[in-house]
């Protein structure tokens, strides 16, 4: 049947035995990149990415076939595409519209915001408190703790990556991962023991810095590079630095009570 169909379609018998990553075969290589695109902005050049067939087409082919041929170029080493997506100047527009792009949902115009990843989420609030979660069945280093982006499979019981959408794996759809904001995850980060526990944690980090002889306004600093990555407005270091001479006989408290505002902000949360 296959070597009928074969000369029916006037195609070589042989081209049906090309590998997944054989040069010749152009599929993979757009469907993969494909992905990383979406992964970087939320969106696919093929959109849905699972479905990549003739009458769902790319909104710009040719971008899609020039990343598949970077990748196919480099022996499909994925790190040459994603340097040329990051280093690019669509990555690196700002988040925010302006009156020619505001409307704009297709052509990336700007960068599209859009929340971490669960397992990163997670990551991210369990270093900026320094309190770092053990998983059970792991190895856990003092110099390498766990984290969840390193976890092999969805065995693993974690509330904060159910909530946050961590997908079951049930099936092989990109669906299952859920992107969306929901009311669960703001109160899960407002008010939930977990994260309150990460704040409080002796030892974590508002427990070091209550501790630190440093002047407060450097610690602050510290913190919003923490968070952000990059120092705090005046306004910012004015209101933070208040607050803890509002509680200067428990500056923990206050130290705690800054890295849960930071946390709970959409800068915070999201990537933009």
């Amino acid at each position: 049947m296959c070597r009928w169909t074969c000369r029916r379609e006037k195609i070589p018998a042989r081209s049906w035995s090309i590998g997944w990553s054989d040069a010749r075969n152009p599929f993979f290589a757009r469907a993969a990149v494909n992905r990383y695109w979406a992964h970087f902005f939320g969106r696919g050049i093929v959109d849905p990415i699972d479905d990549m067939r003739i009458t769902n087409p790319p909104s710009n082919p040719e971008l899609l076939d020039a990343l598949a041929r970077i990748s196919s170029t480099h022996k499909y080493s994925f790190k040459s595409v994603i340097r040329t997506i990051c280093k690019s100047r669509t990555y690196q527009l700002s988040a925010l519209p302006n009156d020619f792009n505001r409307h704009d949902k297709q052509t990336y115009g700007r960068y599209y915001p859009k929340r971490m990843s669960a397992e990163v989420l997670f990551d991210a609030v369990c270093q900026i408190t320094d309190s770092p979660t053990p998983f059970g069945g792991l190895p856990n280093d003092r110099y390498a703790p766990n984290r969840a982006i390193m976890l092999p499979d969805e065995s693993f019981q974690s509330y904060f990556l159910d909530v946050f959408g961590r997908p079951q794996r049930i099936s092989a759809c990109e669906c299952e991962r859920v992107g969306e904001a929901n009311l669960a995850q703001a109160l899960h980060l407002l008010n939930s023991d977990e994260v309150q526990n990460k704040l409080s944690r002796g030892g974590g980090r508002a427990d070091l810095l209550s501790k630190d002889k440093r002047p407060d306004a450097e610690k602050v600093e510290e913190l919003f590079v923490w968070a952000f990555a990059h120092k705090p407005s005046a306004s910012q270091l004015e209101a933070a630095l208040s607050h803890i001479a509002k509680n200067g006989q428990n500056k923990k408290a206050a130290y705690e009570n800054i890295l849960w505002a930071l946390i709970n902000t959409k800068e915070f949360v999201f990537n933009q």
